[in-house]
């Protein structure tokens, strides 16, 4: 089956989010959450933010479908955004890359501890680019939401979850598809 043609109820099911922990040079380290991780080479991956030093290794340290992830969030809140292919995942990212790249050229200041995104191919092979956010985004609550960019190219949110209380989801809602 295409990853086209899954509904978004089956990959909230089935997708999967990679925890990964990537260690820096001063024995600090930082957690970021990836469609995929193959291999103990964090420089293969995409992370768009030009700040921080580059990490000395990585490794997975969770796996999570989303209502499960959002019950893995302090104070944040994830974008996982979905796409028909790798193409329109770079189009997209690269227009971070370029307003990023504006604002420093201006003189512009952005805390890149709050912002980076991470890009690959998830499990059921739907290309996803996922944003972190270090701030509650839904009711004082982490949340995490879904945008599928498959059929329209500006994206549509199509699920999202709040965290409730422990491991409860406290709302987990679909949009009409």
């Amino acid at each position: 089956m295409s990853s086209d043609n899954l509904t978004v109820k089956e990959i909230v099911e089935d997708l999967q989010i990679l925890r990964v922990r990537y260690e820096l040079p001063d024995s600090s380290a930082f957690v970021r959450y990836e469609p995929r991780f193959d291999d103990s080479q964090p420089e293969e991956l995409t992370v768009h933010s030009s700040w921080g030093v580059p990490s000395v290794g990585a490794d997975k340290t969770g796996k999570f479908t989303l209502p499960t992830l959002v019950n893995e969030l302090q104070y944040a809140y994830i974008l996982a955004h979905m796409f028909p292919n790798v193409q329109a995942m770079e189009y997209f990212l690269a227009g971070f890359d370029t307003s990023l790249s504006q604002l420093e050229f201006i003189g512009g200041n952005y805390d890149f501890d709050r912002m980076w995104i991470s890009s690959g191919v998830s499990n059921l092979g739907i290309p996803m680019a996922i944003f972190l956010g270090q701030r509650n985004a839904v009711n004082g609550q982490p949340s995490v939401t879904l945008v599928d960019h498959r059929k329209e190219a500006t994206g549509q949110v199509v699920y999202r979850a709040v965290r409730g209380a422990g491991e409860h989801v406290g709302e987990d809602f679909y949009s009409e598809e």
